[in-house]
């Protein structure tokens, strides 16, 4: 039986812990060096000023020395403007269209590189989702990201059922993306 506790998430032997210790995202490496520079300086910044908080995700039944992926997290509103063409927002009773919807958003994710394409960033995407949803911190409808705009990247979060908001930001370095925690079934 899977354990969710406050700031963590478990299941399938993949646990997901707030990071208190963040001289342990020394050895990371994700093998991209501004993710790598954000983890080893920024995030331990950010944390400070209040602006994220950042995870790791390790596998219970090992003890590696480091974590296997992290995930820094800060909050974000949607503005209706931005949601308005989409199902979730059609869906909803006029009295429950308000002018910004709460979210969460993915500000840095990173799985070190000799664990990469093993499917670990899904089980982190999912533990954040069930995170939110099952025992939700902040109240948030929504996870949002602005993805790194190449394929790889964007391919990965819409295997993960984020889409797109737009095709306005299809020519920048970022696109932002987003899910709607409602649609997942615990």
């Amino acid at each position: 039986m899977p354990r969710n506790i406050r700031n963590s998430a478990e299941e399938n032997g993949w646990l997901l812990t707030k990071l208190t210790n963040f001289k342990l995202s020394l050895p990371f490496d994700c093998g991209d060096c501004d993710l790598n520079e954000y983890f080893k300086e920024d995030a331990v910044a950010h944390k400070e000023e209040l602006l994220s908080e950042t995870y790791q995700i390790k596998e219970t039944t090992t003890e590696l020395p480091f974590p296997v992926g992290m995930v820094s997290l800060c909050n974000d509103a949607v503005q209706r403007k931005t949601v308005k063409d989409h199902d979730f927002y059609k869906d909803l009773p006029e009295k429950k269209r308000y002018p910004a919807y709460p979210s969460v958003k993915i500000a840095r994710l990173g799985i070190h590189k000799d664990f990469q394409g093993h499917d670990i960033g899904s089980y982190m995407i999912n533990l954040i989702k069930k995170m939110f949803v099952s025992d939700n911190r902040t109240g948030c409808r929504l996870i949002t990201v602005d993805a790194y705009n190449n394929d790889r990247v964007i391919n990965f979060y819409q295997k993960n059922d984020f889409q797109c908001f737009n095709n306005k930001d299809k020519k920048r370095a970022t696109r932002a993306m987003f899910f709607d925690l409602k649609r997942l079934k615990l």
